[in-house]
């Protein structure tokens, strides 16, 4: 019986300001160029954003990453892309006020078609790779605060992942986060 069974969420569907696109490729006999996000254009680049950080993770094969978010009173908002290999991107909205409370978003991401998400504040974000050295760029609007930074157990989103959740590779700090129905976020950041 899964968590959707029993209490009735993720319900599928997009979430409320969060920004799919993909990335103008421009390709010839040296290789291919993609541009992940540019203020320049509004139309291909649908939300303004400012990049106080940018990172990338590198993840083997089946690594799962997630539910993450920043939250209170250092919020971030990201936009993260694709850069090499593939991987099934989850969206999940925390957003008590948002029409899209509850909702699942799910991506499929790969590098063939790179594509961009903005991720809003209240969203929280996880993946799992499909390939070895699958490669993410995270740019958050806002610096990493660690007191700010928050997370629950990605396995309520195993029935839409095409292995076992046991199976996924986490890290101790992920496979150890509990589960959102237990969830509640508080800070503890005092600055």
């Amino acid at each position: 019986m899964s968590v959707r069974d029993t209490l009735g969420y993720p319900r599928i569907g997009k979430i409320s300001g969060v920004q799919v696109w993909q990335m103008p490729t421009h390709s010839d006999m040296r290789g291919r160029l993609f541009k992940a996000y540019t203020t320049a254009d509004i139309e291909i680049f649908p939300v303004p954003f400012d990049t106080y950080e940018h990172f990338f993770t590198e993840s083997r094969k089946y690594v799962f990453r997630g539910m993450h978010f920043q939250g209170d009173p250092h919020a971030v908002s990201k936009i993260i892309s694709i850069v090499q290999g593939k991987a099934i991107d989850l969206l999940f909205d925390m957003r008590e006020n948002s029409e899209t409370f509850e909702n699942l978003q799910i991506v499929e991401l790969d590098e063939t078609e790179p594509t961009s998400i903005f991720i809003p504040i209240g969203v929280a974000h996880g993946y799992l790779s499909l390939e070895e050295k699958t490669v993410i760029s995270y740019r958050m609007d806002g610096p990493f605060c660690g007191k700010c930074d928050g997370g629950f157990s990605g396995e309520f989103v195993a029935e839409f992942l095409p292995i076992q959740f046991s199976e996924a590779i986490q890290s101790p700090r992920d496979a150890s986060l509990i589960d959102y129905q237990n969830f509640k976020y508080q800070s503890d950041c005092s600055h």
